[in-house]
C-alpha cells in the first residue's frame, strides 16, 4: 500500500480490491479530530469478530486496530447494528465524494490489492498507522535569518527616490556642520554623529571625495560619503537612529554617454534621449563661444559624455560634462573638460593648439549692469561744448555699482586725476595699461603696487571729476596709445603650462575617440530606424 503526506483537513480514501468473487473494502479516514472521534466511538460499539461474508457488491466498513479476541457467536442484534454502521458509513462516503467534487477538501486515493485471508488484519493495521501518523504530525519549525551589522539588526535602506539629493565635492575646509546649515534641515549633527565611526568620518572629510545628502521633509534621510567609484560609507536613518556602514554594491559612479539628433525643440530631444536637465543646461555654457544656441537647426547632432551617480540602481545626481561634440549646420565642435594645476577647470578644444589659450582681458569693466553711454573717438564734450578726442568708452550705471579689473595686473596709480576725478590705473605688462575714471570710491585697502586679478573689484561707479552723471570711463592703451576697448584685438595668454598641455593631449585623445565611436554608433542607429521606418 502506498503512503502519502496529506494536508491538514484532507481525506485519504484507501480502495481495496480482491478477487472478482471477494469483498471490496473502502476505508474512509479523515484527519478531522471530530469525525475521527465519532468514527472510533461508533466502531467500538460495532466490533464484529467475524469476517464479513463474501458478496459481489462492495460493503463499506471502517476498522480500528484492536487486540485479538476470541470470536463470539453472532447475535442478530449485533448484526443489526453492523448494518446500521455500514449504512452510516456509506452515506458518509457519498458526502465525501460530493465535497471532493466541489474542491473544498483535498482527497488522495490509493488502490490496495489485499489478501483474502487477512483482509481484516491488514485493514486494521493500515487504518491504525494512518491514525497514528495524523495524530503525531507536528508543524515544521523553520529558522529565521536576520542580517546584523556592527551589533545592530539592519533594516532595508531608505528608498533612494524619496526626497531630494544634494551633491558636495569635498575640498579643503569642507565642514559637515556648515553643509547642514546650508541645507536648512532640522536634523541635529549630534544625532548623525552618535555612532563613533560616523563621527570620525564626518569630522575628517578628505579632499577629492564626494558627499551626497538625501533630504525629505526637511530632515536628513541618508548621507553617502563616496571615496571611490563604488566604495562609500552610507549613513541611513533606521528606527530613529543614524546607522553607518561601508558598502561597495549600492553606490556607483558612471560615465554615461548620450547621442541624439535634433528634429524637435532642443530640450525636448535632449530629455527624450535621456539627458538630465542639469547636463542640458551645461551644454549651452560649454559651447557659448562656438555658436548661438538660439540658432540650433534641425539635423544638428549632439554627443555627450558626463558623470552620473547611481544609488540603489536609481540616478541620484549628474555632475559634469566630461566631453561633448556638437555638429551645428555641418560644422563640428568639440570641448573637453580639463582641470588645471591651479584647481580651475576649462572646456578646451582638442583639435587646435591656439585653442589652448584664452583671451587675457574682458571687454567691459562692469558685470551685468550698465549701458554704453559714449563711445570711443572724436565727440563734442558734454560739458565744455567743443569737439575733442574721447580716449575711452563710458558705461552709465547706478551709483556704487562695482567696477572690475578687466585683466591681471598691478596697481600703477590710485587717486584723483583732473577731469577724471577719482581714478585707478593698472599695468598689465607687454605695454598694456587700463584706466578707470569718475569713481565714487576705491576698493578698501587698495594701494599702489598691489596685484589684482581679472574680475577683482577695484572701485565703485560715481560721478567725480568732469561728469554729468554716474558712470565709469574706461580706457585701454598699448604702449601709451589709446585703443577702442570694444574693437581692439585682445591679447591671449597660455592656459596650460607645457606639462599641463602634454597631460591634456593624452587625456583628450581618449575622450575624443569615445566621442567618435558614440557619433558613429548613433549614426548607425539612425540609419537603421530610417530604413525600417522606426
Amino acid at each position: 500500500m502506498e503512503r502519502y503526506n496529506l494536508p491538514v483537513g484532507g481525506i485519504e480514501i484507501t480502495i481495496g480490491r480482491k478477487e472478482t468473487n471477494k469483498l471490496d473494502e473502502v476505508h474512509a479516514i479523515t484527519s478531522s479530530s471530530e469525525v475521527r472521534a465519532q468514527t472510533q466511538q461508533k466502531l467500538q460499539s460495532d466490533v464484529n469478530p467475524y469476517k464479513p461474508a463474501k458478496s459481489k457488491s462492495p460493503i463499506l466498513t471502517a476498522t480500528t486496530h484492536t487486540p485479538e479476541t476470541k470470536p463470539a457467536k453472532p447475535k442478530p442484534k449485533h448484526l443489526l447494528k453492523s448494518k446500521t454502521s455500514r449504512y452510516i458509513l456509506s452515506r458518509s462516503l457519498v458526502v465525501v465524494a460530493v465535497l471532493m467534487a466541489l474542491g473544498n477538501i483535498p482527497v488522495h486515493s490509493t488502490v490496495l490489492l489485499s489478501d483474502p485471508r487477512n483482509d481484516g488484519d491488514l485493514a486494521d493495521e493500515a487504518q491504525a498507522a494512518v491514525l497514528r501518523e495524523a495524530q503525531n504530525t507536528e508543524a515544521l519549525s523553520l529558522p529565521t535569518v536576520t542580517e546584523t551589522y556592527a551589533g545592530y539588526e539592519m533594516e532595508a535602506l531608505p528608498s533612494a527616490s524619496h526626497g531630494e539629493w544634494t551633491f558636495y565635492p569635498v575640498v579643503a575646509g569642507t565642514d559637515i556642520k556648515e553643509v547642514l546649515a546650508e541645507l536648512n534641515v532640522s536634523t541635529d549633527l549630534a544625532a548623525l554623529t552618535a555612532e563613533p565611526e560616523n563621527a570620525s568620518l564626518l569630522s575628517n572629510l578628505q579632499s577629492g571625495n564626494k558627499v551626497f545628502i538625501q533630504v525629505s521633509d526637511e530632515a536628513v534621510k541618508q548621507i553617502i560619503y563616496a571615496t571611490g567609484k563604488r566604495t562609500a560609507y552610507i549613513i541611513s536613518q533606521q528606527d530613529g537612529k543614524y546607522v553607518g556602514r561601508w558598502d561597495n554594491e549600492v553606490f556607483e559612479e558612471q560615465q554615461n554617454r548620450v547621442a541624439f539628433t535634433v528634429h524637435n525643440p532642443f530640450h525636448y530631444e535632449a530629455n527624450k534621449a535621456g539627458l538630465p536637465i542639469s547636463i542640458t543646461r551645461q551644454l549651452s555654457k560649454v559651447f557659448k563661444d562656438d555658436f548661438d544656441f538660439r540658432q540650433i537647426a534641425i539635423g544638428d547632432q549632439v554627443s555627450v559624455i558626463f558623470e552620473d551617480f547611481y544609488y540603489q540602481s536609481e540616478r541620484i545626481f549628474s555632475q559634469n560634462i566630461l566631453a561633448a561634440e556638437f555638429n551645428h549646420k555641418g560644422e563640428s565642435y568639440q570641448r573637453i573638460r580639463f582641470q588645471l594645476d591651479s584647481g580651475k577647470t576649462r572646456y578646451l578644444r582638442p583639435d587646435e593648439e591656439t585653442e589652448l589659450k584664452q583671451v587675457a582681458f574682458n571687454r567691459l569693466p562692469l558685470q551685468g549692469a550698465g549701458r554704453l553711454s559714449s563711445g570711443f573717438g572724436s565727440r563734442v564734450h558734454p560739458i565744455f561744448g567743443f569737439r575733442r578726442m574721447h580716449a575711452g568708452t563710458d558705461f552709465a550705471a547706478p551709483y556704487g555699482t562695482p567696477i572690475y579689473a578687466t585683466g591681471d595686473g598691478t596697481v600703477q596709480y590710485v587717486g584723483r586725476k583732473g577731469g577724471y576725478g577719482k581714478v585707478i590705473e593698472l599695468s598689465h605688462g607687454d605695454g598694456i595699461s587700463t584706466l578707470y575714471g569718475h569713481m565714487s570710491d576705491y576698493q578698501k585697502g587698495l594701494a599702489d603696487g598691489d596685484s589684482v586679478k581679472r574680475g577683482d573689484v577695484i572701485g565703485y561707479v560715481g560721478s567725480t571729476g568732469s561728469s554729468t552723471g554716474n558712470h565709469v570711463h574706461y580706457e585701454f592703451k598699448i604702449n601709451g596709445e589709446a585703443q577702442d576697448p570694444m574693437t581692439v584685438a585682445l591679447p591671449e595668454k597660455g592656459v596650460l603650462s607645457p606639462a599641463e598641455m602634454q597631460d591634456f593631449k593624452e587625456y583628450a585623445r581618449n575622450l575624443t575617440d569615445q566621442l567618435v565611436r558614440l557619433r558613429e554608433t548613433a549614426s548607425i542607429e539612425r540609419n537603421v530606424r530610417r530604413e525600417f521606418g522606426g
